[in-house]
């Protein structure tokens, strides 16, 4: 891929041809006897508009663009003030100072044009009979002349880019063409979703891309922007402009200032194109919406194991336009939201962003609500699975994926459980059951870690396996039914203390302070529990029955012989 072509610095920012400059202005006849003093590299600053000025506050009057012009009354006493007002001049951006001499201003102080010269303010004398009438006269004729043609311009652009978008190219066809009529690249920018970009940084080298395109999201160029230039990482400068939408996401249309300068012309047309922008962005959401509903309802057939023939996920797969390739193998991964029972709709919503996100550590990503559960489908590189131990192994690739995960979707406790890796789709369904397998045994037996795969459960997952059954009913009864019912009758919080008991490593200090009890209590509940029990807590086979009886106590069996 080609690199990111990057613009030659014009420290003026000013192109001859942008718009009616000071340079424009001293060409023209009623300035053929006035002096350019100092400030000559601000000749390329563009003129919009006249102001005549003879009062003291000169400063708080003006605007951007402006020439400004006057006779030196405010400073017929204080010249330093002139020097003063130089600065501030260039702050508000100023494009030139015109001082008629010979009335109240003999000698311009050479301290005045010094700072003109440092603040690249262009200072011109004109002479003792000039018209400030004249001047707003000509200039304005001039900066309307200018407009009239640039206007014309804008109008063909805008019909051009009407014309394309009748056709139905689609948006990345819009920015394509955006990009080749105003010579930058160009990226629409929504809440929550990754950009869509133009050519030039689709095609770029990932290398140099990659950071723009990280800054290319609603969080840096579109919160707190209502239009104007922003500066990017990789001192790239935008100019961003809101996209009109409504009952949509904020979205905003962006021009990446890489292979030259932008232009007024530019700005302005970034300005009226993001209302058409938004017209494509309409019609995306509306084909997005129904073809989540049918992705949606594949991915759940899919996992749900209703997809019985390999013919008929090729068909579906390909209805729903599924990205992953056949014969990649894949995994199922439950996400451990913090939130408590998300809504439906917070689920699919969810699973449309993971959907359309820009990740670095897959390729693509699949996502669905599955049963009050965000479930996804990772396609596993087939290298990854001959080294379990190693950084690119499935165990690796999920914890890289959530730290991706967690500022995405705003949940910092995010953990992910994670099913075996299946070679076919008809597996992929078994793969499900393992990671919710694995959430429910790691949430019960309080097993530690981020990211939790099936086969690191061990023997809680032959727990899990364990049946209804006469034998199962009466290993409970002998161990955790008696406390059970000590504690209903009594309120000693019996189990609660073995449980933490256990959690603690047998430390009858930390258990107190866990449970908040005093030392002398919780000795008095274990003596309880080996009278009631007939065991003894120094016994290593009489305490692993014991854990193995509250751990199998809370979880639901599974059917005979899942795998």
């Amino acid at each position: 891929m080609a690199a990111i072509p990057r613009k030659e610095p014009n420290p003026d920012n000013r192109p001859e041809d942008a718009a009616f400059t000071v340079k424009d202005l001293l060409r023209l006849p009623l300035f053929s006897q006035a002096r350019l003093m100092a400030g000559e590299k601000g000749i390329h600053a563009a003129i919009t508009r006249v102001n005549v000025m003879e009062v003291p506050d000169t400063e708080s009057r003006v605007r951007a663009g402006e020439l400004l012009v006057t006779a030196g009354y405010p400073f017929r006493e204080e010249p330093e003030k002139l020097r003063q007002l130089i600065p501030e001049l260039a702050k508000r951006g100023v494009a030139a100072l015109g001082i008629r001499s010979k009335r109240f201003v003999d000698d311009v102080p050479k301290e005045v044009m010094e700072e003109a010269d440092r603040q690249r303010v262009p200072l011109i004398e004109l002479p003792p009979e000039t018209s400030f009438s004249d001047v707003v006269r000509t200039v304005m004729e001039s900066v309307l002349a200018q407009e009239t043609a640039l206007l014309a311009d804008l109008q063909n652009r805008i019909q051009s880019m009407t014309r394309l978008l009748l056709d139905g190219s689609g948006l990345y066809a819009f920015l394509d063409a955006m990009e080749s009529m105003l010579g930058n690249p160009v990226a629409v920018v929504r809440e929550q979703e990754k950009p869509w970009l133009s050519e030039g940084l689709r095609n770029a080298d990932p290398v140099e891309a990659w950071p723009l395109v990280q800054s290319l999201t609603y969080r840096h160029v579109g919160r707190g922007v209502s239009n104007g230039f922003v500066q990017l990482q990789n001192a790239c400068r935008a100019y961003v402009h809101p996209i009109p939408a409504r009952r949509t996401k904020q979205a905003c249309l962006v021009l990446l200032e890489r292979n030259r300068d932008i232009l007024p012309l530019d700005a302005l047309s970034v300005e009226r194109l993001s209302s058409l922008a938004g017209l494509e962005l309409a019609n995306v959401e509306a084909v997005r919406e129904v073809e989540g509903k049918y992705l949606d309802q594949f991915l759940q057939d899919w996992l749900q194991g209703k997809i019985v023939s390999e013919s008929d996920w090729k068909l579906r797969a390909e209805v729903c336009g599924c990205a992953i390739p056949e014969q990649t193998p894949l995994c199922a991964v439950i996400v451990g939201l913090t939130e408590q029972q998300p809504s439906a709709d917070r689920l699919r919503e969810l699973a449309r962003r993971l959907r359309s996100e820009r990740l670095r550590v897959v390729d693509a990503i699949l996502a669905a609500p599955i049963g009050g559960e965000l479930a996804l489908i990772l396609p596993v590189p087939e290298p990854m699975r001959l080294d379990p131990q190693a950084e690119a192994s499935p165990s690796g690739m999920l914890q890289r994926l959530l730290a991706e995960l967690r500022p995405l979707l705003g949940d910092p406790d995010l953990k992910l459980y994670s099913g075996r890796v299946s070679d076919r789709t008809e597996q992929l369904p078994a793969s499900l059951s393992q990671a919710k397998r694995a959430r429910q045994v790691a949430e019960v037996c309080g097993l530690q870690g981020e990211v939790v795969t099936y086969d690191r459960l061990g023997v809680y997952s032959l727990l899990y396996l364990i049946p209804n059954s006469e034998e199962r009913e009466q290993f409970l009864g002998r161990f955790s039914v008696p406390l059970q019912q000590a504690d209903r009758k009594g309120g000693g919080r019996l189990v609660e203390t073995l449980e933490m008991f256990f959690r603690c490593n047998g430390n009858i200090k930390l258990t107190s302070e866990k449970l908040f009890a005093h030392y002398n209590t919780v000795v008095y509940r274990l003596d309880k529990i080996q009278s009631i029990l007939g065991v003894s807590l120094d016994d290593p086979e009489d305490r692993l029955q014991l854990q193995l009886s509250l751990k199998l106590g809370q979880i639901t069996p599974g059917p005979s012989g899942s795998a």
